[in-house]
């Protein structure tokens, strides 16, 4: 692996941390320049539920403000990444990645405060613009969601 080729998979996993660090900050607007104008939001529940996409950046911020930002139920949110897998296009403009992360939120349900723990895998398109590298494309894949009472 040559210089340049660890250079770039070490961008690319400061922005996937980035982006987990604003969320747990409940900074969507901060989260959107990490995104192409462009970009695409795919979610989907369980890796066979139906893929739903939000498109172009102000869409994302505007879903990421009702899920963890300032317009969410969320009291507290937290991420932990996990593996982060990154194959570099050629040209090294470009690339791929699969990212596993533990995202945790805490809501106000009917009075009481939950826990639902969200164990996502996001399968990634980069693209590296004017010397930065931006998330192109994201699916968001919830494989496992547990809810459970809070009792801090």
């Amino acid at each position: 692996m040559t210089l340049e080729e660890l250079i770039a998979k070490q961008e690319i996993q400061e922005l996937v941390n980035d982006f987990s660090n604003l969320a747990d900050d409940r900074n969507a607007q901060g989260q959107g320049p990490l995104f192409t104008e462009d970009a695409v939001l795919e979610f989907q529940v369980g890796p066979e539920g139906e893929v739903h996409e939000i498109p172009g950046r102000d869409a994302i911020v505007a879903a990421f403000e009702n899920t963890v930002g300032v317009n969410s139920t969320a009291k507290a949110v937290y991420h932990a990444n996990g593996q982060l897998s990154v194959t570099l296009a050629d040209d090294l403009q470009s690339a791929t990645g699969i990212n596993y992360c533990m995202a945790t939120l805490v809501n106000d349900e009917d009075g009481k405060d939950v826990i639902t723990t969200n164990y996502v895998r996001y399968a990634d398109q980069y693209v590296k613009i004017d010397g930065r590298w931006f998330i192109k494309r994201r699916r968001t894949c919830f494989l496992i969601s547990e809810k459970r009472p809070y009792n801090g």
